[in-house]
């Protein structure tokens, strides 16, 4: 009898939250939300930054033809292999509460999680996630087959942050890891690795870590509690939580100065990094909120990309 009450919770719950979708919803409005279509669109900054401080300039017509939609075909179909394979918890997550459209988030358009409410089917999820797989593979492994490793070793990272949703709130440190795949990826596209791409993977994993992953999950306190998924939010509290991204959005900052950029182009990254990162870190101590959290999300989720545009400017202004 509980467990059928429970199911009743849950469809009651799952119809509320159809009822929230935006009206005249249609499939390529629910497949770009399948992929978090803004967010991946700005994670293609992070392969571009890797190009340009592997060069010191910009790449080749040729590289920017075959890896630009290399870039965004891989970022669309990870953020959607996210979705894929936390279907069930998200459709969980709706029926308790969860927004289905939920104000002033950067990752959703028009509405949160379409397989888990039932918007998108599962082959055409598939689907989509295979066809976005092979522009992917072969742009990677036309530019250089070692991108294509970084690209794999992303998609393994992310089945294993998905398989420990409600296991470990350290999960979170995958997220980065897999995050710093992307900017390697980019760097191995055009130039030989060397010592200074650990600056880069280190500032993409302290700033997916502390700028995104771990206010997120703040942001959804209540409804992955409820679930029984395991973040810091939900495991220690929403002041420790707003401690650890406040902390690793500090080691963010640090690393921006030991990423190989003109001075010029330091010290103008230092400056939009606290507007992005430094000054809701503050806010966010303060006040300790999944609101705020949200808000902090947003800002943090474009810090590589203006990153990407201090490292352009400095090139601009002769490397000065």
């Amino acid at each position: 009898m509980g467990a059928a009450r429970r199911g009743l919770g849950v469809t009651a719950g799952a119809q509320r939250a159809a009822a929230a979708t935006r009206p005249g919803l249609g499939l390529p409005a629910a497949i770009f939300d399948f992929s978090r279509g803004k967010q991946a669109l700005l994670t293609i900054a992070q392969p571009a930054l890797g190009a340009v401080l592997a060069l010191a300039g910009l790449p080749s017509w040729r590289v920017i033809a075959i890896g630009l939609p290399a870039a965004c075909a891989a970022s669309f179909a990870l953020y959607a292999l996210n979705d894929l394979l936390d279907r069930k918890v998200d459709a969980r997550s709706l029926a308790v509460g969860k927004s289905a459209v939920p104000e002033h988030d950067l990752d959703t358009t028009f509405v949160r999680h379409p397989l888990a409410r039932g918007v998108l089917s599962l082959p055409v999820s598939i689907a989509w996630i295979a066809g976005l797989t092979i522009v992917a593979v072969v742009g990677t492994a036309v530019l250089n087959p070692l991108s294509l490793l970084f690209f794999a070793a992303a998609v393994a990272t992310q089945f294993v942050y998905c398989a420990l949703r409600c296991v470990t709130c350290w999960k979170t440190v995958l997220s980065g890891v897999m995050v710093g795949f992307g900017g390697l990826a980019g760097w191995a596209a055009v130039a030989p690795l060397r010592l200074s791409a650990a600056g880069l993977f280190v500032f993409l994993a302290c700033w997916e870590i502390g700028g995104r992953n771990i206010v997120n999950d703040l942001s959804d306190l209540d409804s992955d509690a409820r679930v029984g998924i395991r973040t810091i939010a939900s495991v220690r509290g929403e002041a420790a939580a707003a401690r650890a991204a406040a902390a690793v959005a500090a080691a963010c900052l640090v690393a921006t100065v030991l990423l190989p950029m003109p001075p010029t182009s330091v010290v103008l990254a230092l400056a939009l990094g606290a507007w992005s990162l430094a000054w809701p870190a503050a806010k966010l101590l303060r006040r300790p909120t999944p609101a705020q959290a949200a808000s902090y999300f947003n800002h943090g989720s474009l810090y590589p990309d203006l990153v990407l545009l201090a490292a352009l400017a400095g090139l601009a202004l002769g490397g000065s």
